[in-house]
């Protein structure tokens, strides 16, 4: 689950789906982990990994957008690395929450994890981890709206 409202909404072009082959190929490294580009003409197509088919679906948020927040600038690269970091910890027996708040927990974790990707520039990493950061924040809101404090504690 990205956060796309400030990310790219636009079908992505040829010479875009191109470029997001050639890095997957690289960030990949190798592992048996697809790229499907079937959506990525779409606009409003979301980039996610999809579990039962060992397969990132290439969107049009692949690219980032005119929002500010970390999420929404993140480079495509750092995109890719993210959803890449979901298909490895899937294969390491992680089985994602599907609702709120804790899908929100996932997504940060996805995000810390990809944000060691050796490929990755500062800014990259930096983006990454502010997107976990961001993402813990509207747990941590979501989590008390809920009632979800223990009160021991």
């Amino acid at each position: 689950m990205m956060l796309t409202a400030g990310r790219n909404q636009a079908g992505l072009t040829d010479t875009q789906i191109e470029y997001c082959v050639e890095v997957w190929e690289i960030l990949r490294a190798g592992q048996p982990i697809r790229l499907d580009v079937s959506e990525a003409r779409q606009n409003f197509s979301c980039t996610r990994f999809n579990e039962g088919q060992n397969t990132v679906m290439l969107g049009a948020d692949a690219f980032p957008g005119a929002g500010v927040d970390a999420n929404s600038r993140m480079s495509t690269l750092a995109c890719l690395a993210h959803e890449l970091a979901h298909a490895e910890r899937f294969q390491l027996g992680y089985r994602r929450p599907a609702e709120l708040p804790d899908v929100l927990l996932d997504e940060a974790e996805t995000s810390l994890r990809a944000a060691f990707t050796s490929l990755l520039r500062k800014k990259n990493r930096e983006d990454l981890v502010e997107d976990a950061r961001d993402r813990l924040i509207q747990w941590l809101a979501t989590h008390h709206q809920e009632g979800g404090i223990d009160e021991k504690s």
